[in-house]
């Protein structure tokens, strides 16, 4: 991942945001997508760009794309933002470490995710305010689903009530999980 985050930052790769637009609405009508596999929604200050998260709206429209988000709902008009990105087809999930701050996200009405430490053995439970959480299909020990046959984090079934938990992963997972630990709200 890092090799090709190097080549956006150098200007060897990218497009420009109109160009970007252009081609999600060029997908085939219903095609499940996904933004960003590392990075969040274009920001200036941690305040997410309407502009630009109007433009993805659009773009987006016929089509199935999902993404997360860290940015703070309570800066500017980060939350009314993400929840018309929602409503209008692009699913926005808030990324947080805390099954307290994934409750508060479901709370304002927002899809949710939660990063657990690796070691965690539960599938499934609920969290204190009795919101379901389950671990991603994919991360499953022997499962044969991915992102494309699950979908969860595009559409969830019980609405937004349910939480998709992702365990800590790949050459970071310890950092990670040190990171989970340190987090306390």
């Amino acid at each position: 991942m890092k090799f090709h985050w190097d080549k956006l930052d150098s200007g060897e790769r990218g497009v420009p945001m109109a160009e970007f637009f252009r081609l999600i609405a060029a997908l085939p009508p219903a095609q499940f997508w996904r933004h960003n596999q590392v990075g969040d929604l274009v920001a200036t200050g941690g305040r997410v760009s309407r502009r630009f998260l109007r433009g993805l709206i659009a773009a987006n429209r016929g089509r199935r794309g999902y993404t997360y988000t860290h940015h703070d709902l309570a800066l500017g008009e980060n939350l009314a933002l993400i929840r018309q990105a929602n409503r209008q087809g692009f699913t926005i999930n808030v990324s947080t470490e805390t099954e307290a701050a994934a409750d508060r996200a479901v709370a304002a009405g927002l899809p949710a995710v939660v990063a657990v430490p690796s070691t965690e053995t539960r599938t499934a439970w609920n969290t204190p305010a009795g919101h379901r959480v389950i671990v991603c299909p994919a991360q499953r020990e022997g499962s044969t689903v991915d992102c494309a046959t699950c979908q969860l984090c595009y559409q969830r079934p019980a609405g937004n009530r349910l939480i998709i938990a992702f365990l800590a992963h790949g050459t970071s997972k310890a950092k990670a999980n040190a990171a989970i630990a340190g987090v306390t709200a």
